[in-house]
C-alpha cells in the first residue's frame, strides 16, 4: 500500500503543471504506471528518448517561477555523439537547460512542443536572452515553428560533425563567460565505448560546466588541437581522459601531454570506470601568486555515506545522455552504468563503500539514486538491488529486497 502511494505520488509529480497555459505531458500511460518509489530509489520510467528527456525535465523544473524554471531549451537530434557533445558544454550555468530531442525524421513531436510551450524558458541572460539552442540542422518548418509560433528566440549549432561541434561549442562558451575552463574532459569518439566510458565525467561537467574536446582512438583531430591550443598559462591544461589505453590510447595521451598534464579515469570496462569516476577527485593549485591562488578541483570524490546517484543502462544511451541533468539542478550526484538485469560487481563494491551506518541518521536519509527507465531499460530487481546497497548495513531486512515484484498498475502484489 506505501509502494501504491509512493506511485501516485511521484506520477503526480511527473505530470505537474507548469507556468504556462500549455496542458503538461509526462511518461506515457504503461510507463508511467511502473513509477515506483522505494525508500531509497526513485524510477522515472519511460518507453523511448523523447519521452525520458520529457520526463526528466518535468522533474527538475516545475516552472512555476523563475527560481524552478529553465533558462533556455536545448534541442538536439537522436544522434549520441552530438547529444552527448551538447550536454558535456551547454547545460550547465549560465544556461541552465533540460535536453529535448527532435523526432527521427527531424520533426517534433506534439508531446516535445507541449513540453516546450510549459518550460518557458527565461533566456540566458549572457546570451541576449536566447531561449533555445538547436544542434544540428533541422527543416526549415521546424525553426520556423520555435521562432514564430513558440515566439522563442534561437541559438543554432548547425554542426553535424560531433569533433567540430566540440570545437563551435567550446569558442561559443569562452565568448560567453570570457574564459577557457583548464579542466577538459577527453572522450573517444570513434571507439564503441567511447560514450559510455564518458558518461560519468559528462555528468560532473553538466554539474561544474568544465571543458571538453574528441579524440580518436589512436589520433588527435585538428580541432581538438585549436581547442588545447587556446588554454592559458605556462602550464597548460588538465586533460581528464575517459577511458583506458584500450579506448585512448597511450599514443594520444603522450601527444596531448603537450598541452598539459594527463590523466586517466579508467576501469577494467565502462561499469568500472564510471564507479572510478564517482570516487575520482584531482585537486590542487591552478594559478596564481604568493598572495592569492586559483584552486583546481576536479571529480564528485564520494567515499562515503549521504549521496544521490545516477543509475542508467548504457546500451539506452539516448535516454541517459539526458539524465545528468539530475546531477546539474536538486540531489546532485555522478553516474553510475549498470545492466538491465544486474548490477556489475564494479558497481557492487563501489556502493558497499559508500553504504551508510545505522548510527548515521542524516546520511542515511541523503542516500538516494535515481533509477532511468522503464523495466526493460533497468528491472525491478535491479532497482531492489540498488536499494539493498543504500540500505543501512544491518537494516537489509526492512529494504525492498524482501518485497515481491509490482504489478503492471504499480501495486504491490502482495
Amino acid at each position: 500500500m506505501v509502494r501504491a502511494l509512493l506511485s501516485l505520488v511521484l506520477i503526480g509529480m511527473l505530470s505537474g503543471c507548469g507556468r504556462t497555459s500549455g496542458p503538461s505531458f509526462g511518461a506515457d500511460a504503461q510507463a508511467a504506471s511502473e513509477a515506483i518509489a522505494t525508500a531509497y530509489t526513485t524510477r522515472l520510467p519511460a518507453s523511448d528518448p523523447e519521452r525520458h528527456a520529457i520526463v526528466l525535465a518535468q522533474t527538475v523544473y516545475g516552472g512555476t517561477r523563475e527560481e524552478n524554471s529553465a533558462g533556455a531549451i536545448i534541442l538536439c537530434s537522436q544522434n549520441e555523439r552530438l547529444a552527448f557533445t551538447a550536454m558535456n558544454r551547454i547545460t550547465h550555468m549560465p544556461v541552465n537547460a533540460p535536453m529535448l530531442y527532435f523526432k527521427k525524421d527531424g520533426s517534433l513531436s506534439q508531446a516535445t512542443k507541449r513540453e516546450m510551450h510549459r518550460l518557458h524558458p527565461d533566456g540566458v541572460v549572457q546570451d541576449g536572452r536566447i531561449q533555445v539552442y538547436v544542434i544540428g540542422t533541422p527543416p526549415s518548418d521546424v525553426m520556423r515553428y520555435i521562432k514564430y509560433d513558440l515566439g522563442y528566440k534561437v541559438r543554432q549549432f548547425p554542426e553535424t560533425d560531433p569533433v567540430a561541434l566540440a570545437e563551435l561549442l567550446d569558442r561559443w562558451q569562452a565568448a560567453m563567460k570570457s574564459d577557457h575552463p583548464d579542466e577538459v574532459i577527453i572522450s573517444a569518439v570513434d571507439h564503441t565505448d567511447g560514450i559510455a566510458h564518458g558518461m560519468g565525467a559528462m555528468g560532473w561537467n553538466a554539474h561544474m560546466g568544465k571543458g571538453f574536446a574528441w579524440v580518436m582512438r589512436d589520433s588527435v583531430p585538428e580541432a581538438t588541437h585549436r581547442i588545447l591550443a587556446r588554454r592559458f598559462g605556462q602550464q597548460g591544461a588538465y586533460l581528464y581522459l575517459t577511458g583506458g589505453p584500450d579506448v585512448i590510447s597511450d599514443r594520444v595521451a603522450k601527444e596531448l601531454s603537450r598541452y598539459g598534464l594527463v590523466r586517466r579515469i579508467q576501469g577494467d570496462d565502462v561499469f568500472a570506470t564510471n564507479a572510478t569516476n564517482a570516487g575520482y577527485k584531482d585537486f590542487g593549485r591552478t594559478l596564481g601568486w604568493w598572495w592569492g591562488w586559483s584552486a583546481r578541483s576536479f571529480g564528485w570524490g564520494i567515499a562515503q555515506a549521504g549521496h544521490n546517484y545516477i543509475f542508467v543502462n548504457p546500451d539506452h544511451l539516448l535516454a541517459a545522455i539526458p539524465a545528468v541533468l539530475l546531477g546539474h539542478m536538486g540531489k546532485h550526484g555522478p553516474v553510475l552504468l549498470v545492466r538491465q538485469n544486474e548490477v556489475p560487481e564494479s558497481v557492487v563494491r563501489y556502493l558497499e563503500m559508500v553504504r551508510p551506518f545505522p548510527s548515521g541518521p542524516t546520511a542515511t536519509i541523503r542516500n538516494h539514486a535515481w533509477i532511468i527507465g522503464d523495466q526493460a531499460h533497468l528491472s525491478w530487481d535491479v532497482q531492489k538491488e540498488i536499494h539493498r546497497l543504500l540500505t543501512p548495513r544491518g537494516l537489509e531486512l526492512h529494504s525492498a529486497a524482501q518485497e515481491t515484484d509490482p504489478t503492471p498498475t504499480g501495486r504491490s502484489s502482495r
